[in-house]
């Protein structure tokens, strides 16, 4: 099932800060795998510096045939779950992983600024990304500024949200 456009992603939840372990572990297994990674500013030794960082901390994508290698991909090193179960896994459409990659420059996705600045309690709505079109109200800006955590409320339970404050505008 390798590059196959059209075909929609997997969700693999990494364990804690091995994205990138999980990603090349993955790509032993001869799938498809898509990590999206930008250039955060983090300050050290007092000084800003890039860092390449995952856009969706925690999170990568994969395509493969999930009757055949669900329990290689589940149970590779790095790799902490695949969204959903056995029977229905989780997907994301191909459109919007082409989406991502269409932002990208040598690798990294370029996150596009907004001057709009949110408050806790505004109601929101995602306009882009994987969740485009969903509902939330707005929890806090995280430190690097780039991103924020969001109350979903337009599921049926009640979860928070951490994606790229660029996808995020007023719902008026």
């Amino acid at each position: 099932m390798k590059d196959i456009p059209g075909s929609d992603w997997f969700i693999i939840h990494s364990k804690p800060r091995q994205e990138f372990e999980a990603e090349k572990n993955l790509r032993t297994l001869d799938i498809d795998v898509y990590l999206p990674v930008y250039n955060k500013k983090v300050k050290k030794d007092r000084v800003k510096v890039d860092r390449v960082t995952p856009l969706f901390s925690g999170y990568l994508f994969s395509r493969f045939d999930s009757s055949l290698l669900y329990q290689k991909v589940r149970y590779t090193r790095g790799v902490k779950a695949i969204l959903g179960n056995q029977e229905y896994l989780w997907t994301i459409a191909d459109e919007k992983i082409r989406d991502i990659r269409s932002r990208e420059e040598n690798g990294l996705v370029v996150l596009r600024r907004r001057d709009e600045t949110f408050h806790k309690g505004d109601h929101i709505v995602i306009d882009e990304g994987d969740f485009e079109g969903w509902e939330g109200i707005f929890q806090e800006e995280l430190p690097d500024r780039e991103r924020a955590i969001i109350m979903l409320t337009n599921i049926r339970f009640s979860s928070r949200l951490i994606l790229p404050k660029k996808y995020l505008a007023s719902r008026r």
